[in-house]
């Protein structure tokens, strides 16, 4: 199983070599290849990037929602 990294900007994990560190003024933080792509285009396709990333995200949380509910303890005796 490959290691994944948390992006702060598109909010979703991505595998370690799709990575870059990124500093801000809250520190270092991980940003995927793809939004650092993104971040160089005009802000119409920024908008266009921002809206597909918030529709993914949704559909992902819906997905995720529909998932039966495993208490933790459940979980671990699954393992």
């Amino acid at each position: 199983m490959t290691e994944t990294l948390f992006c702060y900007a598109c909010r979703t994990h991505h595998p370690r070599e799709l990575m870059h560190r990124f500093h801000t003024r809250h520190g270092l933080r991980w940003r995927c290849r793809r939004s650092i792509e993104a971040a160089r285009y005009s802000i119409a396709e920024r908008d266009a990037f921002g809206r597909l990333q918030t529709e993914i995200n949704r559909a992902r949380a819906e997905q995720t929602a529909g998932r039966p509910f495993i208490p933790l303890l459940a979980r671990r005796l699954q393992r």
